[in-house]
């Protein structure tokens, strides 16, 4: 039986022979640069609490090892999300802001702009390493439909965190109402070097579905 990382790397590997890199009508992104999920990943430009206008696939996932999740600032229950988030900080230690990136993507652009989203990090004290994101709505929701939305329709963007090392193309997901210590657990059987407390355990819904 083949191990589930590598049936995700054959599935994104097919998609990416299947999938054209040219932007989706509609939406603002330019061609991304070669990479191994280039095809899939929407290279979409976003804004980020800093007020920085970056490329999502380009400048903030590609070669990288990330924590991406979706958030409301009105919304309890994403703040509470966010909270548990905010302790994951420092199990990552210096790792975050180096070798591991978080990014909040908001489901509500009209009213989470970066000036807001700015005032919410301060007030949870949030580390370098760490940006949510806004931007176009269309955009935004082409980024929950390829991370965060099943093939059967299914959205689970506000109760999943993914994670993935992009560079090798390992991705999964994690309830985000899991303990900080089983989120930091599961960046460390994708990160380099580092070796597993058990053997690999895939919680929550699938791996990163991918639409052929």
């Amino acid at each position: 039986m083949l191990h589930p990382g590598k049936i995700l790397i054959k599935a994104l590997a097919a998609a990416a022979t299947n999938l054209s890199a040219a932007p989706e009508s509609g939406h603002q992104c330019e061609p991304p640069v070669a990479g191994l999920h280039a095809a899939y990943i929407p290279n979409v430009f976003v804004h980020t609490h800093q007020d920085q206008r970056v490329r999502f696939y380009d400048d903030l996932i590609r070669q990288k090892i990330v924590l991406i999740n979706c958030l409301s600032i009105r919304d309890e229950a994403s703040c509470s999300n966010i909270e548990t988030m905010v302790q994951v900080q420092p199990l990552l230690g210096e790792a975050l802001g180096r070798s591991v990136f978080i990014y909040s993507i908001t489901t509500d652009p009209e009213h989470d702009t970066p000036a807001a989203l700015r005032a919410f990090a301060n007030k949870y004290q949030i580390r370098n390493g760490w940006l949510f994101l806004t931007g176009a709505s269309a955009d935004l929701q082409l980024l929950r439909q390829r991370l965060f939305i099943h093939s059967g329709g299914q959205d689970c963007s506000m109760h999943l965190i993914r994670y993935g090392n992009e560079a090798v193309g390992v991705w999964g997901g994690v309830p985000a109402h899991s303990t900080p210590e089983s989120i930091a657990q599961r960046l460390s059987w994708i990160m380099p070097g580092e070796r597993l407390s058990g053997p690999p355990r895939r919680g929550g819904p699938p791996p990163l579905a991918l639409e052929g």
